[in-house]
């Protein structure tokens, strides 16, 4: 393997790390003494900066002047903390979308092909395996709301679906048998952390997929449904799967979770009316309890991208980020059209990645949780097609 080759690897097995863990310093990475999150993050830094610096222009088109636009904002954002000064979370969250997420971000824009991207994508399915194996061991013992590694229950189901959209858009026939049973894991153990966003986003998901293919794909689908259900009816399944982990907590009828996001957003509102250029990043919670001391949240962020970029990056960040989101979805579903009979065609992938991650990013997200959503619109706006012009069969 030539030397080129091994940096290429390294560096993409670096950035699969960094989008799975997102910070310079996790504690629930500490074995015997020793913080590994450090190494990675250091060594991720090491082999970024030479790729960084051996840039000689960026190409520029409409979507990305708004990528970059967003991200020069981010840049520029402790501006807002010389007014509304800063907090140790609001701190952590900016260095570590500094220094991990936005070097990461423009090597994915300006460096990456359509074999690199396909790299990236292979690391990260055997990542998403490896918490799926672990995920299994953890749910057989349990009736707890599923999480692994620290990582929580609703980031946990994210990577399960995820995973379930990797393997049902980039198919590979000898290994279809094997992909469709992965899948039924990645569901399982998604349904199994009770937590609704992900699955409700995914749903949305599969109803845009429906949608925009329902001509050669109906057939199919109502045939897949019954025979799930006939499935599921004939052995008596239903009981037995609303006893995995928290299933139960998709179907139980408790408001507290849609109560609280309610009060999110009426309280996000409330922060941008009073301070429409923002409070500068994690500031969220001080400025709601600032505007109502008498009803003081307990939360740091509220749980939706767009409410907390709005909150916390005023007007002018939240309407860069809405319009990024809005043209590069665009530009990726015109790309999935033109390039519709390349079957190595990553675009279907992208595309659908980014309904999923938009949406769930509005159920719960902040800026650092949502580096997957923005590693997706970076890879979706590299300028070379991502399709294999090799191998089209």
């Amino acid at each position: 393997m030539k030397i080129k080759e091994v940096i290429s690897w390294g560096f993409i097995l670096l950035a699969s790390v960094m989008i799975f863990i997102g910070r310079i310093y996790d504690e629930r990475l500490e074995i015997l003494g020793v913080n590994f999150s450090v190494i990675l993050s250091s060594s991720f830094i090491l082999f970024a900066l030479p790729i960084l610096f051996s840039f000689r222009s960026i190409k520029l088109n409409s979507t990305k002047r708004w990528f970059y636009s967003f991200l020069i904002v981010i840049i520029f954002s402790p501006i807002l903390w010389g007014f509304y000064d800063a907090v140790d979370y609001g701190f952590e969250r900016y260095l570590n979308f500094l220094i991990l997420i936005i070097p990461l971000l423009v090597i994915l824009v300006e460096k990456f092909n359509y074999n690199d991207v396909n790299k990236l994508i292979n690391v990260l399915i055997w990542f998403i395996i490896t918490l799926a194996l672990i995920g299994s061991f953890v749910v057989a013992g349990s009736n707890e709301r599923l999480s692994v590694l620290g990582g929580g229950p609703i980031v946990f189901a994210r990577w399960m679906i995820v995973g379930i959209l990797i393997l049902f858009f980039i198919k590979k026939k000898q290994k279809i048998k094997t992909n469709w049973l992965l899948m039924l894991l990645f569901l399982v153990l998604s349904l199994a952390t009770g937590s609704r966003g992900p699955v409700y986003a995914l749903l949305i998901t599969f109803c845009v997929y429906v949608f925009l293919n329902f001509q050669k794909i109906i057939i199919k689908i109502i045939a897949i449904i019954f025979v799930a259900f006939s499935f599921i009816m004939l052995f008596g399944l239903a009981d037995g799967m609303l006893d995995l982990g928290k299933t139960d907590r998709l179907v139980t009828k408790d408001s507290t979770s849609k109560n609280i996001r309610l009060k999110f957003i009426k309280r996000s509102l409330e922060i941008t009316t009073h301070y429409p250029l923002g409070v500068g990043i994690g500031n969220w919670q001080t400025y709601c309890n600032k505007l109502r001391p008498y009803h003081l949240l307990k939360h740091e962020y509220p749980h939706n991208l767009v409410l907390e970029i709005f909150s916390e990056l005023g007007f002018l960040g939240g309407i860069i980020l809405l319009l990024l989101i809005l043209k590069v979805v665009y530009f990726t579903y015109a790309r999935m059209v033109n390039f519709r009979d390349n079957k190595g065609s990553f675009y279907p992938l992208l595309f659908y990645l980014l309904i999923f991650l938009i949406i769930n990013s509005c159920f719960s997200g902040s800026l650092n949780d949502a580096r997957l959503l923005f590693v997706i619109i970076a890879i979706s706006l590299i300028d070379k097609p991502l399709i294999n012009a090799v191998n089209n069969e």
